[in-house]
């Protein structure tokens, strides 16, 4: 017995302790990729009229100065904006819109052109010229910010110069009817052109976008945007000048990656 127990204890002696396996840590969750970085927007806006604008020519017929003048009244319509953005540092980054806008331009035009047999008895004219348009394509250079209040929003704030290139119908010349003994004239038709000019000018915007999944949604977006380009003028000596731009408003597809 005493040897039986001597056995025991000199086996339990050189057992060693079991350790515990030091607990492994977890991989941490691997992060969601982000879509944010690039956004895309896609609109059919309605574009406010730039300011009005007009010239006076003065002319020379039967051997007295006479002048018209055109009053043209720039329409609001629909335009295109489109616009793309990439984020390069936190949530600032860098992006391109293009917008185009074309409506029509309708035209005033009043003058007064002398007499053939009598001076300083000017006859009274005056018309409406329709059919001209104002056509205008900007591409804007954005400095954007953008905000993700939560997965489904984003937000993005913009500005920066804006190059612009614009179409408008004027008139530089027009056509009378009158007959013997002339003392009255009526206008029959303006003679017309186009002058295409190009310049700089800036814009500033903003554009909110609801996503239904991670990379579609739908928006809205509102800017602004101007310039004002020197036009020759239908003399051909000097120039008048023309304001191109506005408000737009309008709303949208929406990307995002």
């Amino acid at each position: 017995m005493v040897i039986l127990l001597g056995v025991v204890a000199s086996a339990g002696a050189q057992a060693k302790p079991t350790q515990a396996k030091p607990a492994q840590p977890r991989p941490a969750p691997r992060a969601a990729q982000p879509t944010d970085r690039i956004y895309i927007s896609i609109n059919g806006a309605f574009q406010t009229g730039a300011e009005d604008f007009g010239e006076t020519v003065s002319f020379l017929e039967n051997a007295e100065n006479g002048t018209f003048s055109t009053e043209y009244n720039v329409e609001s319509g629909p335009a295109l904006n489109i616009s793309a953005g990439a984020t390069i540092w936190r949530n600032i980054g860098v992006g391109v819109g293009v917008t185009r806008f074309s409506h029509s331009t309708p035209i005033s035009l009043t003058a007064s052109v002398p007499h053939p047999f009598f001076f300083n008895r000017a006859r009274a004219i005056t018309g409406d010229v329709g059919g001209l348009k104002r056509e205008e394509l900007a591409v804007h250079i954005q400095a954007r910010a953008s905000f993700t209040p939560s997965p489904k929003i984003q937000g993005v704030v913009f500005g920066g110069p804006s190059f612009f290139s614009v179409k408008q119908g004027i008139v530089n010349d027009f056509e009378i009817t009158e007959t013997y003994p002339y003392d009255t004239a009526t206008f029959s038709q303006g003679l017309t052109t186009t002058v295409d000019e190009s310049n700089v000018g800036f814009h500033v915007g903003a554009d909110v976008g609801y996503f239904f999944t991670r990379q579609v949604g739908v928006g809205g977006t509102i800017q602004w945007s101007g310039t004002t380009l020197d036009a020759p003028t239908s003399g051909g000596t000097g120039t008048f000048e023309i304001k191109a731009g506005g408000l737009q408003a309008g709303g949208g597809l929406r990307l995002r990656f």
